[in-house]
């Protein structure tokens, strides 16, 4: 058995349609397994930081005073 990584950008329409063509044929025979990592580019803390600045509802500044 051999053993293939690819990295796909599952943006495009193109490999949306070559993930789920690969993940139709892994359902269906057992020779074929995806094994995903799950590897994020992004530091751990600053995600962190973006979903915690997300789920707060923010501040709100008259316009008069915006440049005070």
């Amino acid at each position: 058995m051999a053993s293939v990584t690819i990295k796909i950008n599952t943006r495009t329409k193109k490999t949306q349609h070559l993930f789920g063509l690969i993940s139709e044929i892994a359902k269906s025979d057992k020779n074929v397994v995806i094994i995903e990592t799950g590897e994020s580019p992004y530091n751990e803390e600053f995600v962190k930081e973006i979903q915690k600045s997300r789920a707060s509802k923010g501040k709100v500044i008259k316009t008069e005073d915006l440049w005070k």
